[in-house]
């Protein structure tokens, strides 16, 4: 593994422990945190399309559904218009009345992790990240799949 690496992998980590701590003062799980911000921001989607944009599997976002669903924090329908096996998954009120706070303690951890820069170093960062983040989204032939 190279310095880059170990240095990308602990940031996350540490950011994620750090965000997970907070949401669990609202009762919720990083992860079905994660899941509730896919709906909050993408509206309701299909427990596949949130597994893509999660980057987990179908079973984790069936679990962590299944989860919020018993804190009434997401509901499952069927979808409109289409096969009645096809469900989607949104928040309900008291699912997006919790995303304030949740998006609050994240970007209140994101901006504690990062005070040892300055804000040149912060705008520097987040463009080369951006460009990191981008260039993954490419097919090796540098066109969007």
């Amino acid at each position: 593994m190279s310095a880059v690496d170990l240095l990308l992998r602990a940031t996350g980590e540490r950011l994620a422990a750090r965000i997970a701590a907070r949401v669990a003062e609202q009762g919720v799980s990083g992860a079905e945190a994660a899941l509730m911000r896919v709906l909050f921001e993408g509206g309701p989607a299909a427990p596949s399309l949130a597994a893509e944009r999660l980057g987990v599997s179908r079973g984790a976002v069936s679990r962590l559904a299944d989860a919020l669903r018993a804190k009434r924090l997401v509901v499952r329908a069927r979808m409109p218009g289409g096969d009645r096996r096809m469900q989607t998954l949104a928040l309900t009120g008291a699912g997006a009345l919790l995303m304030p706070a949740l998006l609050a303690a994240a970007a209140e951890e994101t901006a504690a992790m990062l005070s040892p820069l300055s804000s040149a170093e912060r705008a520097q960062l987040a463009a080369l990240l951006g460009r990191v983040v981008a260039g993954r989204t490419k097919s090796p032939a540098g066109t969007a799949p």
